[in-house]
């Protein structure tokens, strides 16, 4: 048996439902367009790895929130900030939802952790208490497997946006290594999907559900398509993933 997750990332909502972002794309009609897809995909659960908006405006959760209903997806979702986003309008629109560090339990086997790793600027941190929160649940849960899903890339990813990495990405792997139950970090920040076995653990990034960026030396988007990521979880560990492109 296996448990289903649509991860979306960097849906980057406007104020302004109509306003068009790089690539002549309109941030709330691409996210609009993939929650349809994902609705027909049936997953048990919806990750939003970050940066829900693009100007930190309290309209933009609102609209996320107005097209989440309209998908009518009935399974839970877990949100985690990322850089863009502002932490109060983001608790307080989808407050059944946000909370870092959060945890779910996701079918019989596997546990799911939502962490912040925003801080100032766009790149990202993660405190102490949460490092520690890692450990306390997976030592609570050693039989488990675990899936860490977080904002920044905890490894370089060779381009541009490597600019913009963890402060403290050091200590975050060191965390990972020491815990061979953790079979997953998902994440978004860099716009574009990529994947990376280290270990004991696969690290994987989804697209943006709006505009990519290329995995260049310096600032460049791309002409591909926006999509969402649909990860299988097995029972025994192991797990599969797709890219859906819209």
């Amino acid at each position: 048996m296996s448990f289903k997750i649509a991860q979306i990332s960097d849906c980057h909502l406007f104020a302004d439902k109509q306003q068009i972002g790089y690539q002549e794309i309109n941030p709330y009609l691409s996210l609009q367009s993939i929650l349809s897809d994902i609705a027909l995909n049936c997953p048990d659960l919806v990750v939003a790895s970050g940066d829900i908006s693009a100007d930190e405006s309290q309209s933009s959760y609102k609209h996320f929130s107005q097209l989440w209903r309209d998908s009518q997806i009935s399974v839970p979702l877990l949100v985690i900030p990322g850089n863009h986003d502002h932490l109060a309008y983001l608790d307080n629109v989808l407050n059944a939802s946000a909370g870092w560090p959060v945890s779910r339990s996701v079918g019989q086997f596997w546990q799911v952790h939502g962490l912040n790793t925003k801080s100032k600027g766009s790149g990202g941190a993660l405190s102490m208490m949460q490092l520690d929160y890692i450990s306390q649940q997976v030592t609570a849960n050693p039989h488990s497997h675990h899936l860490l899903v977080v904002h920044h890339h905890p490894y370089a990813c060779g381009g541009w946006m490597d600019n913009h990495a963890w402060d403290n990405g050091d200590e975050f792997l060191a965390r990972v290594r020491e815990h061979k139950q953790i079979k997953a970090v998902i994440y978004g920040h860099i716009h574009h999907a990529s994947k990376l076995q280290k270990g004991h653990s696969l690290y994987m990034s989804a697209p943006s559900t709006c505009w990519q960026w290329a995995n260049s030396d310096s600032f460049a988007a791309t002409d591909e398509a926006p999509g969402y990521r649909l990860i299988s979880l097995a029972d025994n560990g192991h797990l599969d993933s797709n890219l859906i492109r819209i």
